[in-house]
């Protein structure tokens, strides 16, 4: 049975009532030395008026990898360090062993756990909620760069709610081969899908991939604003998104920060600026959006700088800088649902450094430095969580369009239909409407590619010409959206 066959045969699962995820938790520290309490595993969960930190009765190492789902009671499905995926009770999964195959996995392993910062993302879908996505970043020895981040990979998992078992579906599917910088993930702009946002490593090309229930429906790369070459901008980089997911800011502790506005619908990027850094600075490589996606947070080493996302500064300068003599550091963010900003030190330190919701101050950062202490040792492992809680946008051209199943939308749209469904030389398309109206072909990034005017109830459409893809229909009269359907062509 080939992968494909495998997690189709498993549709049946993703379709149980299940809760998107509510909340989100990691798993962090590694056992260094056994007589050492300050050393061990962690559970850290974000709640609306406090964090938990407590110790975590798992086996697992995370030196810098984490990533994980939880159920609507609050309860773990998986979660992994980037090299195997684990239930509940710590043991692998069905399939889960063996993710970013290669030296660095056999490397790091067995002593430490996967060692690429943020390098692990879940997500999952509203129309399928009990599918999940696991993105990840591997890493490699390269020559030229030493070690470099790439490629990117999806395993797919499949949770039977029923047995409350999670199985691997498929494993290290390469996204983007080859070296890549770090990677962000944003919801569509139809409130179901996502946009996968990577760039090539050393270059100002983003690729663009749009990752929907069935997989990956279209990678396209585009090109614009400062390359990042190498080896000028080696250091830590990272790639953050605002919670509107409406921008983005690409950084390097070495070079300076990228900032770009991001269509949800198209998945058009276009800049917005761009900041240098002060000399004599470098590590870090950090960045966050505020919780009103006003400001950008960059961790430099041994300081913080904050900036406007809209008219940046020239030259990022310190907001923030701990006392003399602090011992601590400031490398990779997270912010969780409820608007806190968690930095990870680089050493293996018994706190992380916090920014609270509400810091509005502009020029200044609020840095709770070592505000939340735990009860054991972190290294550099921190989340990286998209936004769950990004819906549709109302009224764009994407609205709702791939929330439904790829043969018809339901009962919404009881007089349109389509077939056949997968096609491969044309389609027809049957209405329940009299009258003048329109049927609009786009392709999965929402882009007009054929306009039809009709008054008939039934219309054949030529496909000849199309690539293999997710398309789109919809029908309209005097301006209003009567219906909509998708449809692969093969």
């Amino acid at each position: 049975m080939n992968k494909n066959t495998l997690w189709l045969s498993l549709l049946s699962l993703l379709f149980a009532p299940a809760a998107l995820p509510a909340q989100v938790f990691w798993a962090a520290g590694y056992t260094e030395s056994l007589d050492t309490a300050a050393n061990g595993q962690i559970l850290i969960q974000p709640l609306p008026d406090t964090v938990l930190a407590q110790p975590f009765d798992s086996p697992v190492q995370f030196e810098s990898t984490m990533a994980g789902a939880y159920g609507p009671g609050g309860q773990i499905l998986f979660y992994t360090n980037g090299c195997h995926i684990y239930d509940k009770n710590h043991e692998v999964i069905p399939g889960g062993q063996g993710l970013n195959p290669g030296e660095i996995h056999d490397m790091a392993c067995d002593e430490y756990g996967y060692i690429a910062p943020k390098g692990a993302s879940v997500i999952t879908f509203r129309t399928h909620p009990n599918l999940f996505f696991l993105i990840h970043l591997g890493l490699e020895n390269t020559i030229a760069h030493s070690v470099s981040y790439g490629p990117l990979y999806l395993t797919r998992i499949a949770y039977d709610t029923i047995a409350e078992t999670a199985t691997v579906l498929s494993k290290n599917e390469i996204l983007i081969g080859g070296e890549a910088d770090p990677f962000e993930l944003i919801r569509h702009g139809n409130g179901n899908d996502w946009w996968l946002i990577a760039n090539a490593f050393g270059t100002a090309e983003y690729h663009k991939i749009l990752l929907t229930p069935k997989g990956p429906q279209q990678h396209e790369t585009q090109s614009l604003g400062y390359g990042f070459p190498f080896p000028p901008c080696r250091w830590q980089r990272s790639l953050s998104a605002s919670p509107s997911g409406e921008r983005l800011v690409r950084f390097s502790s070495k070079c300076g920060a990228q900032y770009l506005v991001f269509d949800r619908c198209s998945g058009e990027l276009s800049e917005a600026g761009f900041s240098h850094l002060e000399n004599g600075v470098f590590g870090g490589g950090g960045s966050a959006f505020s919780e009103d996606s006003e400001h950008v947070y960059f961790s430099r080493w041994y300081r913080i700088a904050k900036a406007p996302f809209l008219n940046p500064p020239d030259t990022l300068r310190a907001s923030y800088t701990p006392p003399s003599g602090f011992g601590g550091s400031f490398v990779h963010m997270f912010r969780d649902p409820f608007g806190r900003i968690y930095i990870a030190p680089q050493a293996s330190e018994p706190y992380l450094h916090l920014i609270g919701p509400g810091d509005s101050e502009p020029g200044t950062a609020m840095v709770q430095f070592k505000g939340l202490r735990l009860p054991r040792r972190v290294q550099r492992t921190i989340p990286h969580y998209p936004n769950y809680a990004l819906g549709p946008l109302a009224g764009s051209p994407c609205d709702t369009l791939m929330i439904t199943s790829v043969e018809t939308i339901p009962s919404g749209n009881p007089g349109l239909r389509l077939y056949p469904n997968p096609a491969r030389h044309r389609i027809r398309i049957d209405m329940g409407w009299e009258g003048a109206k329109q049927l609009v072909l786009l392709d999965a990034l929402g882009r007009e590619l054929k306009r039809l005017p009709t008054s008939s109830t039934s219309v054949e459409m030529e496909l000849g010409g199309l690539p293999k893809g997710l398309y789109f229909i919809q029908a309209f009269r005097e301006g209003r959206r009567l219906g909509a359907l998708k449809f692969l062509k093969h």
